[in-house]
């Protein structure tokens, strides 16, 4: 299903953002310098990362690369260290006056880039969106998880491992991250159709941060004793969740289901430090982005949407899971 790097989204830090595995510079407004040098006379693409040294970004940034070396394009690797969405829209416009044939993004919260997309597509530049989308008419393709099926899945997975009933505490980047807060929205529904006496009874913001989601971890467990489970809505928590958890003596108390495969998630998963966690595709969304930006370009059409997939991954799996990549 995709090539792994990692690699999403992991999650980082142990390493907190490895920006050291970024080529070049790295920090707020950063770009990675390094563009294939035999394409330089192809399409040129700049790819806005919401977090510049994320290993699950850095999975999309290669699978663009390797889209863009097939092709003859060009790749410029630009974005945040840290979440700021004002300094993605300064690089989209950066992008538009260097009149660059194609975006790719995460607009992690949709207002805030729709303005600067619009002027992006009247100057016939694609505009494709990655795990996040904006409006249809704001945007020329969107690949990514397809949120209700993703948060579906999860609540199904937590709730028949816990035998069907249990409290649960999820930790999301903000709650305003749309893509997470519809993951959320389509586990709620979907316990209270098919799991009743599983319930959601706290959700917490972590700032995609290892830290914040330790203390965040500490105080959930504080106020809920009776918590059975924690479900992480971005990949940085699984760190936190765990070393936190490690620390009081309680990893045989609460079941963790994190998400994306970085390589310290799935280490996490084999370490028996949390039970399993639902992958998402960040390969496919950073090549599949390049080659409909070419296709685009080339007169053609591309699906509005593209589902990039999803997997549970627990220590059943394991093995098997790190075999296809």
């Amino acid at each position: 299903m995709k090539k792994r790097l990692f690699t999403l989204f992991s999650l980082l830090l142990a390493a907190a953002m490895t920006l050291s595995a970024c080529s070049g510079q790295t920090g707020n407004g950063s770009a990675d310098s390094s563009e294939n040098d035999n394409t330089s006379e192809g399409l040129k693409i700049t790819f806005v990362s919401p977090l510049l040294g994320n290993p699950v970004w850095l999975s999309a940034k290669q699978g663009a690369e390797d889209a863009a070396a097939e092709i003859g394009a060009s790749v410029t690797w630009v974005g945040p260290s840290d979440i700021d969405m004002d300094e993605q829209v300064r690089q989209i416009e950066l992008a538009i006056t260097e009149k660059v044939d194609g975006i790719i993004s995460c607009p992690l919260s949709p207002a805030i880039f729709e303005t600067v997309y619009a002027d992006a597509l009247s100057k016939d530049i694609v505009v494709i969106n990655t795990a996040v989308d904006t409006r249809e008419d704001t945007r020329t393709a969107y690949i990514g998880t397809d949120y209700v099926n993703f948060g579906e899945q999860a609540a199904r997975n937590l709730a028949e491992q816990l035998g069907g009933e249990g409290e649960i505490a999820v930790l999301v980047t903000s709650l305003d991250t749309e893509n997470q807060m519809s993951e959320l929205k389509a586990g709620e529904d979907l316990l209270a159709r098919e799991y009743p006496d599983v319930k959601i009874v706290v959700v917490e913001t972590s700032n995609s941060d290892t830290a914040q989601a330790a203390n965040k971890t500490s105080a959930m467990i504080d106020t809920y004793p009776e918590l059975d489970a924690i479900w992480c809505l971005e990949s940085t928590s699984p760190l936190g969740v765990a070393q936190t958890l490690q620390e009081r003596n309680m990893l045989d108390q609460i079941l963790v289901l994190g998400i994306d495969d970085t390589d310290d998630v799935l280490d996490l998963i084999d370490q028996g430090l949390i039970w399993g966690t639902m992958t998402q595709d960040f390969y496919k969304m950073g090549y599949e982005s390049v080659k409909m930006i070419k296709t685009v370009k080339d007169g053609g059409t591309v699906d509005s949407v593209q589902d990039s997939g999803t997997t549970l991954v627990t220590k059943d799996n394991l093995e098997a899971y790190k075999s296809r990549f």
